[in-house]
């Protein structure tokens, strides 16, 4: 009875210890991997282990056979956004993971980030990053076809910053889609965004000028951020070659209320890529080109084709 008892102890005993040791091992060994790429430079991708030091490709002690699939996705995801871009000064990507989520197809946060990008049809930024918090993938997928399939939606947050060139192209892209005057019961109410006049305002807390036409009328149109009462985006008009007299007021309303409505609940849809608008600031501090950046909800249910023409 005394070994057996003996015999049990020693048994839980080695069993505490290899549960214990399992656990240190799965926290050591998550980690990150970036993939950046340069217009002007190579493609190239590197592991980063908590204990410091990079190691492109490394199988040394404290790593794992999945650290090279990790740094796989982050590198489908690059070459996938160089294929789809017409021009781009930087495509980085940055996949946090570890193994044992891995095997299951889950890493997260990924964040995307770069500068000057532009599509074939004139989409254009100065600076983008976007980050999932979680992203689930089909492993097989990505091992036997390197490709990216989400089995699931990933939700997060993206950062744009545009200048006056970029958000002229950006309200008049074939994807984006004017609203309508609601309650014009004289007009069809269609609005059009211009491509020429826009501007962007640094002083008096930042704004964003644009033209559109409306109801026979060319308007000058001011966008500003979360007002005091906490309008994410609200937008003024007055006609742009006549003062605002009590017979353009009436159209003038309707166009505010529209274009404001607009904006605040836009969705900007990239083949499976949804962009939606939460709020907007105007740096103020810089003259020679101003900016304003976009803070948007993203939730990508598949990755945009590989023929997107946008």
């Amino acid at each position: 009875m005394c070994r057996r008892l003996q015999a049990r102890f020693l048994l839980g005993l080695l069993l505490s210890q290899t549960c214990t040791a399992f656990q240190i091992h799965r926290t050591a060994t998550s980690h990150r991997h970036r993939i950046h790429h340069a217009s002007d430079t190579s493609l190239h991708a590197s592991t980063m282990f908590p204990g410091g030091g990079m190691f492109p490709g490394s199988n040394r002690e404290g790593s794992s056979p999945f650290d090279v699939s990790s740094g796989l996705i982050a590198q489908l995801a690059v070459m996938a956004l160089k294929l789809r871009l017409a021009r781009q000064t930087d495509v980085s990507c940055d996949v946090i993971s570890n193994p044992f989520d891995l095997m299951r197809g889950r890493v997260g946060p990924v964040t995307v980030s770069g500068q000057g990008w532009a599509s074939a049809k004139g989409l254009t930024c100065r600076s983008l990053e976007a980050q999932v918090e979680s992203c689930e993938l089909d492993v097989q997928k990505v091992f036997t076809d390197q490709k990216l399939r989400l089995t699931v939606p990933a939700e997060g947050k993206a950062v744009i910053t545009l200048n006056a060139q970029d958000f002229s192209n950006f309200i008049t892209h074939p994807l984006m889609a004017p609203p309508k005057a609601k309650g014009d019961e004289q007009q069809d109410g269609a609005i059009t965004f211009i491509k020429e006049g826009t501007r962007i305002e640094p002083s008096n807390g930042g704004s964003v000028h644009f033209h559109s036409d409306y109801n026979g009328q060319r308007w000058k149109c001011m966008l500003k951020g979360t007002d005091k009462n906490g309008q994410r985006a609200s937008i003024g008009v007055a006609p742009l070659d006549k003062p605002l007299d009590d017979s353009w007021k009436p159209a003038a309303r309707l166009l505010s209320q529209s274009l404001s409505e607009f904006f605040n609940k836009m969705v900007f849809e990239l083949d499976g890529t949804y962009l939606s608008f939460r709020d907007m600031s105007v740096a103020t501090d810089v003259a020679s080109d101003p900016s304003v950046t976009l803070f948007l909800d993203i939730r990508v249910k598949k990755f945009p084709s590989k023929g997107l023409d946008f």
